[in-house]
């Protein structure tokens, strides 16, 4: 899909510094497999977490979404690789369908090209953010 035809999507600051952080330190530095979420972050509008609507995905965010080739929902935690450690219902944000569901707000859909070259289209239903801290 060509960059023009994806969602707009917004990710906080926060977020944005520690993907990138991370995405700068081995074993993620120069690593293909993580281009996709590179070109994510590259066009996000960064906001502000007070600024940001609780509608749309972020870090550690539980979304209900759904696959509309299978029709099938999932609701899922969004996590960095470090928090999965053997959790239920978690989804990292390294995994291809864990880049694409970030930044995005209820309603919205993307269609994602996962790396066996198959398309998704996924809607998010509902999104679920924790209390902020302080």
């Amino acid at each position: 899909m060509k960059m023009s035809e994806l969602p707009p999507i917004k990710v906080t600051e926060l977020d944005i510094d520690r993907l990138e952080g991370m995405l700068d330190k081995m074993p993620y530095r120069g690593d293909a497999r993580y281009d996709s979420l590179r070109e994510e972050l590259a066009r996000a509008v960064v906001v502000k977490a007070e600024e940001m609507s609780d509608d749309v995905v972020r870090m550690n965010s539980t979304v209900t979404f759904e696959v509309e080739e299978s029709g099938r929902q999932f609701h899922l935690t969004l996590c960095y690789p470090h928090e999965i450690k053997g959790q239920p219902e978690t989804l990292s944000i390294f995994a291809p369908i864990g880049s694409a569901l970030l930044g995005l707000s209820v309603g919205q859909r993307i269609d994602w090209e996962l790396p066996d070259t198959k398309h998704r289209h996924v809607k998010i239903i509902k999104v679920e953010n924790p209390q902020q801290g302080n």
